[in-house]
């Protein structure tokens, strides 16, 4: 940003009240404090062309919050919103449902890492749930909430028909919260991404998330990294995925602590899965053995699975070798990135895999990237 400030932004505010041209504002990381806030929100009920207004990282508190809300209520232009990394907190949450009542015509709302807690959340749910537009994508990644919130917040989930990614990243919902929204998950039929990440999520709440699987068909990414779900977390996920996962393309698994037993159930749902796109396996500890199951799967037969990220696993030579063996026996397969970053891989284990990678680019025309 420009560091624009208070006295800065509120000149730009006046500016853009008569304006009919600029159709996205972006004042993100500019040091706008309440008073910049209020100007840009007597803007907002002004100007009829603004479509997308970012306000991120600055430091916009609950005063400025209101103010903001209060002129969300009355526009009826803007769709894109995004205020992540201020102080609204549970104050200007509740401001900002009431605005949510009132507008019809925003599409996609953030308000991640503002300290909104269980107390926002609650109130939130409420304006959520009471919009008349069609909001399309919902981010309260890192607010501080926990399980407490979920029951209400997923009222909402199970009853919206618009919305289609939601960013709950780095809360603490846990395995209770994970459960309430799950249920809400079976009900579902319109949300496609759902970011989990960093929920202290464990094998029960995976259990809850492969339940819901069964019945829902509309959930095509899942980020679910930094949980410790364990091997018996992923043998849940794996086993819905083996026949029964909906259409699930692309799982993102990082930091799960999911071990080599883990790989092997994934290695297993792979032979018989058809959607699954990407998987990212990173930092699970899995080593040449778990690497070595997954090549299996992949060397069978894989008509789908496009990315493989195994980084940061402990993979040596000998699970490099079982998998370049694994690229060249099953060259017409789908796979065209595999990463290996971060693995105890050395020039000979690159050697093998690079050359494998060319024998099927030129015995199938097919080029597969291999990242070390």
């Amino acid at each position: 940003g420009n560091q624009m400030g208070d006295d800065g932004v509120t000149a730009l505010a006046e500016y853009m009240s008569s304006d009919s041209h600029i159709t996205t504002l972006n004042v993100s990381a500019n040091c706008i404090g309440d008073e910049g806030a209020r100007a840009i929100a007597e803007m907002l009920k002004r100007n009829t062309t603004l479509q997308t207004l970012e306000l991120n990282n600055n430091a916009i508190d609950y005063e400025g919050s209101v103010a903001i809300a209060q002129a969300l209520a009355q526009n009826e232009g803007l769709q894109v919103f995004s205020m992540s990394g201020n102080y609204c907190g549970p104050l200007g949450a509740s401001a900002m449902a009431a605005a949510l009542e009132e507008n019809k015509s925003l599409e996609e709302f953030s308000l991640s890492g503002n300290d909104i807690g269980n107390e926002g959340l609650h109130v939130l749910a409420r304006g959520l749930g009471g919009h008349k537009g069609k909001l399309t994508s919902l981010d309260l990644s890192n607010n501080k909430i926990n399980f407490e919130a979920m029951e209400d917040f997923s009222k909402f989930v199970r009853t919206t028909k618009s919305l289609k990614t939601l960013n709950l990243y780095m809360n603490d919902i846990s395995d209770l919260g994970c459960e309430a929204l799950c249920k809400a998950l079976k009900d579902n039929k319109s949300l496609e991404t759902l970011d989990i990440g960093g929920n202290n999520i464990r094998a029960y709440g995976m259990l809850a998330l492969a339940d819901a699987l069964k019945t829902n068909k509309t959930i095509k990414t899942l980020e679910l990294g930094y949980n410790p779900i364990g091997p018996d977390g992923a043998r849940a996920l794996a086993g819905v995925l083996k026949f029964e996962g909906g259409q699930v393309e692309t799982i993102r698994l990082g930091w799960c602590g999911i071990e080599k037993t883990g790989a092997f159930e994934f290695a297993e749902a792979l032979k018989y899965n058809s959607t699954l796109a990407l998987l990212d396996f990173r930092a699970n500890n899995i080593k040449d053995e778990g690497c070595a199951a997954l090549a299996a799967s992949i060397q069978i037969v894989n008509e789908s699975l496009k990315s493989l990220d195994l980084g940061y696993n402990e993979i040596s030579d000998k699970g490099a070798y079982v998998m370049a063996t694994a690229l060249k026996q099953n060259g017409s397969g789908a796979l065209n990135e595999l990463k290996l970053n971060n693995n105890y891989i050395t020039k000979f284990g690159e050697v093998a895999l690079t050359e494998a990678a060319e024998l099927v680019q030129e015995m199938n025309d097919k080029e597969i990237v291999v990242y070390f």
